[in-house]
């Protein structure tokens, strides 16, 4: 292990469920340097965002435990996903409800390791962020509940896996995009913006293969600072051309580093004529 204090193993899941309209996202963080374990938790509805986010002491044995939220491996590759306890409004911290919610995300493609997509140069590049890093997508299913309001979860969505030094305010930039089509077919699309310049990854992929992307243009459009839509256009490394049109549905904007706020917007991209949803990210200076 690392042992620079912000070394950092974390965990990851989004899913998106459009028969409810309904987005999750949450991670735990562990940095076993600095004895600190966190994590956030949201969920999004049409019409109210929920949100917990906590810090603990760190736990050598519970790395995907941490304040009611657990990731668990299962020996078939799926995870099961269960959380226990309060979120608050994300716009009037003094409205809290109770959530129960357990699922099995099961993954469609083979995990996609970065180090197939950067050169050398590009992993020094981004070693400040996460220098082993690891992205796919899949499926969700099973039930949340939030004070009253009970859901059957059938969802589409992405896993990421990191390990390494997670300086938050290192980047100047990053974009982390992903949406899934019809449960067949994942993207995930990453740009990392640095002082000595940016570093491209991703992949296409589906349950046969993953194209590892080397390249990427991304036109992001704003509405009062926030991205409201956006093109992609990455090539593979199989030399394959892919173009993405996205628009923003919703976001939260959370402060992470000093002067640096997270934008997770659920978003509906196009793809080759088809449909699919997913999380955009955005990292910006404020």
């Amino acid at each position: 292990m690392d042992k620079h204090p912000e070394f950092s193993y974390s965990w990851y899941f989004n899913f998106y469920d459009e028969r409810n309209d309904l987005t999750a996202f949450m991670r735990i963080g562990n940095k076993p340097n600095k004895d600190n374990k966190d994590m956030f938790f949201f969920i999004v509805e049409k019409d109210c965002i929920n949100g917990m986010r906590s810090a603990v002491a760190y736990e050598e044995n519970a790395r995907t435990r941490c304040s009611g939220l657990e990731f668990v491996p299962n020996d078939d590759g799926s995870w099961h996903i269960t959380y226990q306890g309060p979120m608050a409004d994300y716009r009037d911290q003094s409205k809290i409800s109770m959530v129960g919610m357990d699922i099995v995300w099961t993954p469609v493609n083979k995990e996609m390791d970065y180090k197939q997509c950067v050169t050398a140069e590009g992993a020094a590049l981004s070693s400040k962020v996460a220098s082993e890093h690891f992205e796919q997508f899949g499926k969700a299913k099973g039930t949340l509940k939030i004070n009253d309001r009970c859901y059957t979860i059938e969802a589409t969505g992405e896993r990421d896996r990191s390990e390494g030094v997670r300086e938050w305010g290192s980047p100047k930039m990053w974009y982390w995009l992903n949406s899934v089509y019809d449960g067949e077919i994942g993207f995930d699309v990453t740009k990392l913006c640095t002082e000595m310049g940016d570093v491209d990854a991703g992949y296409f992929g589906t349950e046969k293969c993953n194209d590892p992307l080397v390249k990427h243009e991304i036109d992001t459009q704003y509405t009062d600072g926030i991205p409201s839509s956006f093109t992609i256009r990455s090539q593979g490394k199989s030399g394959r051309a892919y173009e993405v049109k996205g628009e923003v549905i919703r976001h939260a904007a959370l402060p992470m580093a000093p002067g640096m706020m997270l934008v997770e917007t659920i978003s509906r991209t196009v793809y080759n004529g088809r449909t699919g949803y997913g999380i955009a990210e955005f990292l910006v200076r404020m």
